[in-house]
């Protein structure tokens, strides 16, 4: 409250198409759902960030605004997870200031110590580095956007390395096997469903296949500059350095001066800089950051920027924001 923030209670029931038609696959097959009398599907909240973002759409629409908030947001799980999340975080949307993403880290970090009394590690990170290096290999388009669309699904992501690492997609033989397969479908109505995919968008898809050069790419190569690159860990200071050095040895171009992130000073003095760090929501956009007890290793926090989600959820432009909130459930295990 002191910095501004404003308190915020949310519905606790989203209208099931706001999620369905506009977010990623995590949040789709997370929805705990169900249909009024009128047959009108509706959602439990599956996060608090979005309905921050559905709040500041339909109530403030323009201008800086800082959300806070404690309460709980609800999503299946598939294992012995509990269903009920509860979310102590904050929000800030319409500023593109650099120096709010500094305030939420801190804000979040200086309010865990204090409460904990536990010394704390920041990890940063910021996506749009990976875009980059994928950017910077040489791969078919439809490579490059399959490796930013799954960045978020780690086990997948993993299948679709070792997938390129042995050619599979790009050998003659499962080639030709492809190609008996797209001559078939041409002759299927294009409407048809296969897959959870139409007929027509499977063929546009493999037309782009034909057009692409396959026999020149080295998928032993990119597969190994994937691997390390998500290996890269180091101290926050050092962390420029280490991507300079990493450009070299692969000859890459990775546009690092475009990339604001290496600006940020925390008063935290453990901060490291982690390529793999932000895989879990699909939303982020930019910066991200995880906050963790320095002796156990416990996520007590995270956050990132999701420029693109408020236009996800509805509104006419794009709007800027950056968000975090304490793991208040690990919280409580200390």
């Amino acid at each position: 409250k002191k910095k501004g923030f404003k308190v915020k209670e949310f519905e606790n029931i989203i209208e099931s198409k706001i999620i369905i038609e506009r977010s990623g696959e995590v949040f789709k097959k997370s929805l705990l759902s169900f249909e009024d009398e009128s047959g009108k599907n509706f959602s439990l909240r599956p996060d608090l960030t979005i309905s921050a973002c559905l709040d500041y759409i339909k109530n403030v629409k323009k201008g800086v605004y800082k959300y806070a908030y404690f309460d709980q947001a609800y999503r299946r799980t598939f294992g012995k997870e509990s269903l009920v999340r509860n979310q102590l975080g904050c929000e800030i949307i319409g500023s593109t200031n650099l120096q709010l993403n500094l305030e939420i880290i801190n804000l979040l970090d200086q309010s865990l110590k204090k409460i904990t009394k536990n010394k704390t590690i920041v990890r940063l990170n910021d996506i749009n580095i990976f875009y980059s290096l994928v950017e910077s290999l040489k791969l078919p388009t439809r490579w490059r956007l399959r490796l930013k669309r799954h960045f978020w699904r780690p086990e997948y992501f993993s299948e679709l390395i070792t997938r390129l690492s042995t050619n599979s997609d790009i050998q003659k033989n499962v080639f030709e096997m492809d190609k008996k397969s797209y001559l078939k479908m041409r002759k299927v109505n294009k409407n048809t469903m296969i897959a959870g995919r139409k007929v027509s968008e499977i063929l546009n898809r493999f037309q782009k296949k034909i057009k692409e050069p396959r026999s020149n790419i080295d998928g032993k190569r990119v597969a190994r500059i994937v691997n390390n690159f998500l290996k890269i860990n180091c101290p926050f200071g050092k962390a420029k350095n280490e991507l300079r050095k990493f450009e070299t040895e692969n000859n890459l171009n990775l546009k690092l001066d475009n990339f604001n992130i290496f600006d940020l000073n925390l008063k935290n003095n453990d901060v490291y800089f982690s390529t793999n760090t932000g895989r879990n929501v699909e939303y982020y956009t930019g910066l991200v950051f995880e906050i963790l007890k320095k002796s156990k290793n416990l996520n007590l926090a995270s956050g990132g920027s999701y420029d693109n989600l408020m236009q996800t959820l509805g509104s006419i432009k794009k709007i800027p924001a950056i968000g975090g909130a304490i793991n208040y459930d690990n919280l409580l295990k200390l």
